[in-house]
């Protein structure tokens, strides 16, 4: 038994392992066909996925899946034409720089690792020119040993080549959403288009980019590079930081080949291509960092106002809605309802004896039961029913298309589910509460104010206090 367990234990690493392998195995093969003669690939995409994937999957990053990683590169390189000794001095180079990036990745913080705040980006960036220069200086021992080529160059030309696609793979490998969340979040979209279809107009900063590049393909020209970059722009503040890294990958790929064999047509015979096709890349490599640095401003301006919002619309305690944010939502609720002469519950509930409790108990501990009943009442509760703290000890719940046989049995299964919770006091005394509900059904078939069924339901709940307290008083 013991062993079985230490083999299944081992399961994940395994699996990891042979993951990082064909992860490498794959992208190798698609960088050695962007290969032209003589010079390194036009896209290597393999040692920044591969240094992702180490950091956002743990169980690759092993003893195993470093080995496994190292056939991959050796099994593409010898399958494509390169002897042993070649294909392992370029496997050690590709590596080296994999192993520097991560020393520096796994050190910064999630949110910068993640491009969710600003800075993300510089550091992304200096962590590609730290794992480029990495490969760079092992670039000079392949440059000597197997190609017997000027050491200078070809540390110019390897740290060059390995920054354009650092920065141009690393914050997609980073950012791009797991294939499950990934799919689910194209059918949500697809969902919601088919409900609107005007959200197809959202597609037209990547329509932009298109013809971007069709202008880039028919004026060419020095200044080229620079067309997408309006574009880039658009798409920066119009999507997800995750689609802002795959456009601005795809479309890197494209101007690296487009311009990069272009260069390579129009060279007079016997030029040097070296430092055209160097400048080409660093100058793609550059054009993604604005966009990027952009979106990533715009996520953290994004999330910084989700926060603000949610401090506003949410008490602060139990983390409920607070009655300004569910009183014009409730509103909402009651005017589609009417329309849909639909069936609605409110609710109206407040703890019984809580000042009580807080002046034998303190505040901290009236704080303690508050957290708990709003938990237990959560619990309860559909995703589509609006749960609100209205102040003090009292709550409020709207139910929509619940039969009122049903809405009596979850008030009843409320009230006894905060019967038998339990807070423990600072003098480790068990504390227990009861909760008063007044429960108002309603079918409506035209406006009504919240305002109006709150009250109603609050003269519910007030008789419900007077009959004995702990108990529903449905009307």
């Amino acid at each position: 038994m013991t062993s079985r367990t230490a083999i299944v234990d081992y399961v994940p690493y395994l699996v990891g392992a042979i993951g990082a392998g064909i992860l490498v195995f794959g992208a190798s093969l698609f960088g050695i066909l962007t290969r032209p003669e003589g010079l390194l690939a036009v896209l290597w995409p393999a040692n920044a996925l591969l240094l992702a994937a180490f950091v956002r999957v743990p169980s690759m990053n092993t003893p195993i899946g470093w080995l496994a990683a190292f056939g991959g590169f050796m099994l593409a390189d010898i399958l494509t034409g390169s002897d042993v000794s070649k294909a392992a001095w370029l496997t050690v180079a590709n590596m080296s720089g994999v192993a520097v990036g991560l020393a520096l990745i796994s050190k910064l913080d999630p949110e910068d690792r993640n491009l969710r705040r600003p800075s993300g980006v510089l550091y992304l960036c200096l962590t590609s020119a730290a794992a480029a220069t990495g490969s760079g200086l092992m670039g000079i021992a392949v440059a000597l040993i197997v190609f017997h080529s000027d050491p200078v160059m070809a540390f110019v030309f390897w740290s060059s080549t390995e920054f354009a696609n650092y920065v141009i793979i690393l914050p997609f490998a980073m950012a791009v959403s797991r294939l499950p969340d990934f799919l689910n979040g194209w059918q949500r979209l697809a969902g919601r288009i088919r409900q609107d279809w005007k959200l197809l107009l959202g597609g037209m900063p990547a329509l932009s980019l298109a013809f971007s590049l069709v202008m880039v393909s028919f004026v060419g020209g020095p200044g080229a590079i620079v067309f997408p970059v309006p574009a880039l722009l658009w798409c920066a503040l119009s999507y997800r930081l995750s689609v802002v890294s795959v456009l601005i990958m795809l479309l890197s790929l494209w101007l690296m080949i487009v311009l990069e064999l272009d260069l390579l047509a129009n060279l007079p015979e016997g030029a040097d291509p070296y430092y055209g096709v160097i400048s080409t890349r660093l100058g793609i490599a550059m054009l993604a960092l604005g966009p990027l640095t952009v979106a990533s401003i715009d996520r953290a301006r994004s999330a910084l106002v989700e926060r603000l919002d949610h401090a506003a619309n949410h008490d602060y305690l139990t983390g409920l809605l607070t009655r300004g944010a569910f009183m014009p939502l409730g509103q909402e609720m009651v005017d589609r309802i009417a329309a849909q002469k639909g069936r609605l519950t409110v609710m109206v509930m407040d703890l019984d004896l809580f000042k009580e409790i807080n002046d034998s108990h303190g505040h901290a501990t009236g704080d303690r039961i508050l957290i708990e009943v709003a938990r237990v009442i959560q619990r309860n509760l559909r995703g589509t029913d609006l749960f609100a703290r209205l102040g003090g000890e009292e709550f409020a719940i709207l139910v929509p298309d619940i039969a009122k046989v049903d809405a009596q049995g979850l008030a009843q299964r409320i009230r006894k589910a905060v019967e038998q919770a339990s807070i423990v006091a600072a003098n480790d005394v068990p504390i227990h509460t009861t909760v008063s509900i007044g429960l108002l059904y309603r079918q409506p078939d035209q406006p009504i104010r919240i305002d109006t069924l709150l009250n109603e339901a609050d003269r519910a709940m007030y008789e419900a206090k007077e009959n004995g307290r702990n108990r529903v008083v449905a009307r």
